[in-house]
């Protein structure tokens, strides 16, 4: 199963959800990926899939400020779940594929 494409996800937050964007490109055999929120795009850190199961890290614009996010979750088909982890605890997250 591929990852690579763009991935349309909801991020559950205490003040609401809020959108971005994860896009996914392979480039000489090797993943990278991109997160957009509400601010400029960044690079993934420790992007990584294993069968279904993937996993990253970004900064990201959020509404109480930039923050690292620690992603990790689960492709079914165009769909993508799990969890991410803030300096305020961990939430969960869906996506789909765009």
């Amino acid at each position: 199963m591929s990852i690579t494409g763009t991935w349309n996800l909801t991020l559950n937050s205490p003040l609401g959800d809020q959108s971005a964007r994860l896009d996914v490109t392979e480039a000489g055999g090797a993943l990278q990926a991109t997160l957009t929120g509400k601010g400029d795009p960044t690079p993934a850190q420790r992007f990584e899939v294993n069968g279904n199961e993937v996993s990253f890290a970004a900064d990201a614009d959020t509404p109480v400020g930039r923050l690292n996010l620690a992603c990790s979750g689960t492709i079914d088909g165009d769909k993508l779940a799990g969890k991410y982890q803030t300096p305020f605890g961990g939430f969960d997250f869906s996506g789909t594929r765009a």
